[in-house]
This record gives structure tokens, sequence and C-alpha cells, in this order.
């Protein structure tokens, strides 16, 4: 049974965190590392899997500042590692950073009471429990990093249709946009966990880019995007399966994006543009 109460909050925390996330992401799909978030979701998540080994309370300072040091920690490593070995792709090395924090995660849990039920909720957020405080301290943190993204955006945009490997002064701007994906990341996968967190970040701009080879346009269509498909899985978790409770709020929002991308998949294949038609 759908109860506007129970939903109002987390629905107010998804539209002000999933538009910094799409936009972000068309700048992953740009850019074809397509893991970086997961990379960086699941080093911040190995931090606040530390903190909470150590007794930290889930929604605690501590954890929160926990997890953006390890966040940030994994976008300098991802930063350092763009420089190709050989024919040894950015991606690559992406992937052995999320391996390598998963595993870390796991086993440091192993230390933490309720391991595994920390290890779920890492997973598929706790979205649907988030508290006003949370909301107003991530009402804070997006809209700065909005201010920052504005200023920064036509360099963003330039960095990501030319990838070459460039000097200091790329590395350096690397650094600052997968830092400013670090302390996004950090803020919401305390709440929304590691699925979402990834949903938000590729799925909008994956439908998005499918339409416009623009980023300035592909956001325009980004953003609403990810703020109807987070409506459309807060309410398919309410509604689903009343006997049970309804269905995990997390796992409802990456499946509603999940078919948004099939739907628009099957669409964009019967309204190819003529430049678009396989030879």
């Amino acid at each position: 049974m759908f109860d506007w109460e129970t939903i109002r909050l987390p629905a107010l925390a998804a539209l002000i965190m999933s538009p910094m996330h799409a936009a972000f992401g068309l700048h992953i799909i740009r850019r074809g590392v397509i893991f970086i978030d997961l990379a960086v979701a699941q080093v911040a998540a190995l931090g606040m899997a530390i903190a909470l080994s150590l007794g930290m309370e889930p929604h605690s300072s501590g954890v929160y500042w926990t997890c953006v040091a390890s966040a940030l920690v994994g976008a300098l490593l991802i930063s350092l590692t763009r420089f190709k070995l050989g024919k040894v792709p950015h991606e690559a090395m992406i992937g052995i950073i999320f391996v390598l924090g998963s595993a870390a995660s796991i086993i440091t849990l192993q230390y933490a009471s309720h391991g595994q039920e920390l290890l779920q909720q890492l997973l598929d957020g706790q979205i649907l429990f988030v508290q006003a405080d949370d909301i107003r301290k991530d009402g804070i943190i997006y809209g700065a990093m909005a201010i920052v993204t504005a200023i920064l955006w036509k360099r963003f945009c330039a960095r990501s249709e030319a990838m070459d490997e460039g000097g200091v002064r790329s590395t350096l701007l690397d650094f600052v946009f997968y830092a400013m994906i670090g302390v996004i990341v950090a803020s919401s996968v305390q709440v929304a966990g590691i699925l979402v967190v990834f949903t938000w970040l590729v799925m909008p701009a994956v439908i998005a880019t499918t339409w416009t080879k623009t980023i300035g346009r592909a956001l325009m269509l980004a953003i609403p995007l990810a703020w109807v498909g987070s409506m459309a899985g807060l309410y398919l978790s309410m509604v689903a399966d009343a006997d049970l409770g309804g269905w995990p709020t997390g796992a409802s929002i990456v499946l509603v994006f999940g078919v948004l991308v099939l739907l628009n998949y099957v669409v964009r294949l019967f309204f190819r543009a003529p430049e678009e038609e396989p030879a």
C-alpha cells in the first residue's frame, strides 16, 4: 500500500542526489571508464566497513568522513593509474581497484557486529530509512558540488572529448573530477547503497547518450530520467508484493532503470538516424 509519509524523505533524498550522479555519469560514459563509479563506491564502502568494524555508529560523522577519505584515496589511485602500461587499458586497473575494495570490505566486516547484514546494506542501501538530518547534510554537500561542477563544466567536457594521456595539468584535472565523484559517492553510498549509486551514474547517461552526442543536451535528458526512475522505483518498492511488505527499495530502483534502458534500446532500434544505420 502506498504511503506518502513513508516515501516523502526517500523521494527528497533521491531528488537531491540523482542529478549530480547523472551529470558525472555522462562524462564517465564519454571517457569509457564505466566501472569507475563502482570502484570509487566500493572503496568508499571499504571506509564505511572499517569505521563500522571499529564500533562507530552507521550514521555518525566518523563513518561519513572515513567514507570520504577512502573515496578520495580511490580517486587518487584511479587518476594516477590512467597512464597505460603497454596495452593494458585503464578500465582493467579500475576493475582491479574495485575487486580489491570488495574483498577488503568482506574481510573487514567479519570483525563487525552483524557483518553480513551490514554487507547487505552496503549493496542495497537504506534510502527508505533516510533521516531529515541526512538530507540537510547531503543538500549542502551536493549544492557545493553543483557550484564547483558548473564552474569546471567546460573543462570537464573538453577533457572528456579528448582523453589523451596529457601532462601534469590533465592529471590534476582528472583528480579533481574523480575526487568530486568520490565525495558524491561517499555521501550517497551510505544512504542509497552501491547498486543504486552505480545505477544513477550509468543508466540515465546511457539512455541520454543514445539520443544525442552532445553532453550538454544529454544532461537535459539524463536528469529528468534520474528523477523519474528513482520515483518509480520507490513507488514499486512499496506497492509490489504487499504480503511480503514490499520489495527491497534499492533493488526496485535498479530494476526500474533496467527496464527503462531495455525499452530505450528497443525504441532506438526502430528510430535510428540514417548515419547510425549499420554498413
